[in-house]
């Protein structure tokens, strides 16, 4: 398997984790947070229920994650919301 490919698995599984239904990964860029360095490939996925973004990125800066984005930090609305109705 691909690194990219093995990345988007992991990412995939973290996002379920929080709760989120990822819809299919697109290819796309980012720009480094510290402003040093020009964009580079990516991949972003958005949470079909709360629009939550996970990013890939195969070749971080130097301290910066391959996996990001609130749908790998945070769980889905969803989750809170089959809380309240439970309670």
């Amino acid at each position: 398997m691909a690194k990219i490919e093995h990345l988007k698995a992991e990412a995939r599984e973290a996002a379920k984790l929080r709760g989120h239904r990822l819809g299919r990964f697109k290819e796309s860029v980012v720009t480094p947070e510290s402003g040093k360095g020009g964009e580079r490939p990516a991949w972003v996925a958005v949470c079909d229920i709360c629009a939550a973004l996970v990013v890939v990125d195969p070749a971080p800066a130097p301290g910066e994650p391959e996996i990001l984005g609130e749908g790998v930090n945070r769980d889905c609305r969803a989750i809170d919301q089959e809380w309240h109705e439970t309670a």
